[in-house]
């Protein structure tokens, strides 16, 4: 017996001799302490999470995953390798595998109110949010004194559209924690809604004074200003927030309006500005299909056959059709070949960029980036109003089949795609200068995703079938 308690003891002073060597950056003899223990004792779950993070740190993803994978079949009832596993899934943008992960991980941890946290958090990225807020009430009920807890169930309720319900909850996460500056952010984002601008206005105010960092309250606070009639404030305000935060998206789509409002006219180069950021490409077939149009058809199939494609989705601006979740989160064919195509565009694209200090777009051009895609397909009168993609750097959209009704140009341009137009519910007090273009089939459009966008109505009984996408940067060149 004294025996074995020396050598427990011993395995645990190796293992944090081994931490402390990692600590001190000594990642090289950390990994070889890793692997003499992992010698004599191949099955030792905790030293292989170790080895896993130093196999991460060189990047060395190919034997990272499979000793992660092993100490959780070592130890499924640690939730560390849990943990572990599930961030790996999560940094590597593996979204469909960190989803069902989560979900059993909480399964089998329903008391761990982090893992419905974390799977609350990835439905929402995926705008399932009645999944979402299932989640974390189910976390908040583990610590139903959590403010964080029971703002994340506002925000999901809010993009529900349950206005009432989700204000009453950002107002209780106040409540229990009085400078949370995102609760009172959110509570912002409801009284809008709810068309209280006053109290909007005065709930962003007190968000940016508790962090003046909170770029999203601060441009939300200009936009109230604007609703509220005061657009020479919400100029100046956008102006800032792009100064100060960089290539802010909202402050950026929303700063010319602002300054037309008030001059009653859109600003001096605005349609030649909007036009150089606009870029049409022709994809090039990826390796296994003969070309764009092969390809195109595959893609027909497996979008009109996804199985998370929703008619008119709550919180999107597709009207009169249907739009799919993330279809790279379960990446398969024929969309990881397209993706292949749309990035060596993409990729070809920021080659070109010169990069000009200070704009919000060429001024930055991404080394690395994340994807996210999703089909649209509309039926006759279908359309999408004009929108931005807050979550995105550039955004983009490519034509996989197009009805022979769209418009051929002149006054008819049915079907077509429009930049430059501020949303519906905006009342301008000037003529926007929008331009527009006609989508062929197999060609893409690239643009800021703080351009303001929207696609044209159609007839006919063929539908507009299209792939957008958002292009997320994880580093800068």
């Amino acid at each position: 017996m004294n025996d074995q308690i020396q050598s427990t003891q011993d395995v645990m002073q190796r293992r944090a001799d081994i931490l402390a060597l990692y600590k001190a950056g000594k990642r090289g003899d950390a990994e070889a302490a890793c692997r003499d223990l992992l010698a004599e004792l191949p099955d030792d779950a905790e030293t292989l999470s170790i080895l896993a993070a130093l196999l991460i740190d060189r990047r060395e993803f190919d034997e990272a995953e499979p000793a992660l994978r092993r100490a959780l079949e070592l130890a499924p009832h640690s939730h560390i390798p849990w943990t572990n596993l599930g961030r790996f899934l999560q940094q590597h943008n593996r979204w469909g595998e960190a989803q069902a992960h989560y979900a059993q991980a909480a399964a089998h941890f329903p008391e761990n109110p982090v893992f419905h946290a974390t799977l609350g958090q990835i439905y929402q990225r995926a705008g399932q949010f009645a999944d979402a807020e299932n989640a974390y009430r189910h976390a908040s009920a583990l610590q139903p004194q959590n403010p964080t807890m029971i703002m994340n169930i506002g925000m999901v309720v809010l993009r529900q559209d349950r206005l009432n319900e989700a204000a009453a909850l950002f107002e209780h996460a106040i409540k229990l924690a009085p400078d949370l500056s995102a609760a009172y952010g959110n509570l912002g984002n409801a009284e809008q809604k709810r068309g209280n601008l006053a109290a909007a206005e005065a709930a962003y105010e007190r968000a940016s004074s508790l962090d003046p960092k909170d770029a999203l309250s601060y441009v939300s606070l200009g936009l109230v200003k604007l609703r509220r009639g005061e657009p020479r404030e919400a100029a100046e305000i956008f102006d800032r927030a792009i100064a100060r935060h960089g290539p802010e998206r909202r402050a950026a789509a929303w700063f010319p309006y602002a300054l037309a409002q008030d001059m009653g006219q859109m600003p001096a180069g605005f349609r030649a500005e909007l036009a150089r950021t606009i870029s049409r490409k022709t994809l090039t077939p990826p390796p296994g299909y003969s070309s764009m149009a092969e390809l195109n058809l595959a893609l027909v199939e497996a979008l009109r056959a996804d199985p998370t494609l929703t008619w008119e989705p709550a919180g999107k601006a597709t009207r009169m059709g249907g739009q799919t979740g993330l279809l790279l989160d379960n990446p398969r064919e024929p969309f990881l070949a397209f993706e292949t195509a749309l990035r060596s565009a993409i990729d070809a694209h920021f080659d070109s960029i010169k990069v000009e200090k200070k704009h919000p777009y060429f001024g930055f051009v991404p080394r690395t980036y994340q994807l996210d895609m999703w089909g649209t397909l509309l039926s006759e009168g279908g359309h999408q109003h004009s929108h931005i993609h807050v979550g995105g750097w550039m955004s983009g959209v490519y034509y996989v089949a197009l009805p022979p009704s769209m418009g051929a140009g002149g006054e008819t341009r049915d079907g077509w795609i429009e930049f430059g137009n501020p949303p519906p519910d905006f009342e301008a007090a000037f003529e926007p200068q929008p331009l527009s273009y006609e989508p062929r089939e197999c060609d893409a459009f690239f643009f800021p995703s703080y351009v303001f966008h929207r696609t044209l109505p159609f007839s006919g009984g063929v539908q507009r079938i299209s792939l957008a996408f958002d292009v997320k940067p994880t580093s800068w060149r």
